[in-house]
């Protein structure tokens, strides 16, 4: 209980520091151009007493908020216009940096962008600018912003540019300048399993296997994403059909980290095509398990319960393929496959109506979709398609 009194005590003088410092100065001091600086600030004073845990603070900066607020009361200071201007782009530029340590990226690019037009035209805000547009996926921005920074003799030699640049570089398709980039991280040695991981993604991508494999290989050796670097090790050897090797590195995968989840649908994949359906269903309700108490992502979720329906199906335990088809669609109505499988678990069991209705949803979600409509059209042509079964 005393942990939950000191608790609640450093919530109320973090939100009493935060409402001061955003508040006192702007009202006592009547400058409009505060309300762009001081609400960021009193976040940060907040965060330091949470973080610190130690309300003291709390009485610190509010006798220096006050003792600033009276001195600038009684002796106001005249901004220039071009002050105003610097405070105003200052402002937006903590704004920016608010926004963006709380992950909420598109908001931070529209206040880093307004301190630049405020006229704050430091090369970081625009590292801060590209950076937002790498996380919101318009990589063609970042790699142009990154491309510029790199000319920057002060800024190109530091890690976190020079990465970044080759990240945004890969992702807008601009290949070769990502290649070239990452390969000269390696010889600067920046972060060398992390450059290794992404030459991997990309020579596989390229369907340069071998290289794929050799980054991957050197990249697990540096303890980088190893579980996924195992996953992806996994997927060539499938892809060469040496399967017994693939199996290998799935289950490597799965020791090194047993939440990631698509590597529970890629090894029960291969169990089932290898016709070892009992094993199959055994890791994928292991993933369906552990999916239940992690953050997840939906598509893979959606597939993982694809894949059990397919088990299921296999087993001829309808009433269970049926449900799992269904919770793969309401987990991901997006992800057309699981309507294919569940109108044709319906046909072959002769269910046609119901296999009608399957299909139309997938239309009413994604009307181009060529095997629905295809499939649709050759049931309509049957009487009793469209009669309740």
């Amino acid at each position: 209980m005393k942990g939950l009194r000191i608790s609640a005590g450093l919530i109320v003088a973090a939100v009493l520091s935060a409402a001061t410092v955003a508040l006192l100065p702007p009202l006592l001091l009547g400058i409009g151009t505060l309300w762009f600086i001081t609400p960021p600030l009193g976040l940060f004073a907040a965060a330091a007493i949470l973080l610190r845990k130690n309300a003291l603070l709390m009485v610190a900066t509010i006798l220096v908020v006050l003792a600033v607020s009276i001195m600038g009361f009684w002796h106001p200071v005249r901004f220039s216009p071009r002050q105003e201007r610097q405070l105003k782009a200052t402002g937006y530029f903590l704004k920016g940096q608010t926004f963006f340590l709380r992950g909420d990226y598109s908001q931070a690019l529209t206040s880093y962008t307004e301190s630049e037009k405020a006229g704050f035209r430091h090369p970081w805000v625009a590292f801060q600018r590209a950076y937002c547009y790498n996380f919101l996926g318009r990589s063609q921005n970042a790699y142009e912003i990154f491309a510029l920074l790199m000319k920057d003799t002060l800024l190109a030699p530091l890690e976190v540019v020079h990465l970044n640049y080759a990240l945004s570089a890969m992702k807008s398709g601009n290949y070769k300048q990502g290649e070239q980039a990452f390969w000269q991280a390696l010889s600067y040695n920046l972060q060398p399993g992390y450059c290794y991981y992404q030459l991997g993604v990309y020579y596989r991508v390229s369907n340069n296997q071998t290289k794929a494999e050799e980054m991957m290989t050197n990249a697990h050796r540096l303890a980088y994403n190893r579980s996924q670097c195992s996953s992806i090790l996994g997927s060539i050897a499938e892809s060469r059909r040496d399967y017994a090797r693939a199996e290998e590195f799935y289950h490597r995968a799965l020791r090194e980290n047993p939440e990631n989840i698509a590597v529970h649908v890629k090894l029960g994949s291969l169990l089932f095509r290898e016709g070892r359906v009992s094993d199959a269903k055994q890791v994928l309700l292991e993933g369906v398990r552990i999916s239940e108490w992690i953050p997840i992502n939906f598509r893979i979720y959606a597939m993982l319960l694809n894949n059990l329906g397919f088990v299921y199906a296999e087993e001829g335990q309808l009433a269970k393929a049926v449900p799992a088809f269904k919770q793969a669609i309401r987990v991901d109505s997006a992800f057309m496959d699981s309507y294919d499988n569940l109108a044709h678990l319906y046909i072959e069991n002769r269910r046609f109506s119901d296999a009608v209705i399957v299909l139309r949803a997938a239309l009413e979600v994604n009307p181009g979709y060529g095997p629905a409509r295809r499939t649709l059209d050759q049931l309509l042509a049957v009487p009793e398609a469209g009669q309740p079964q």
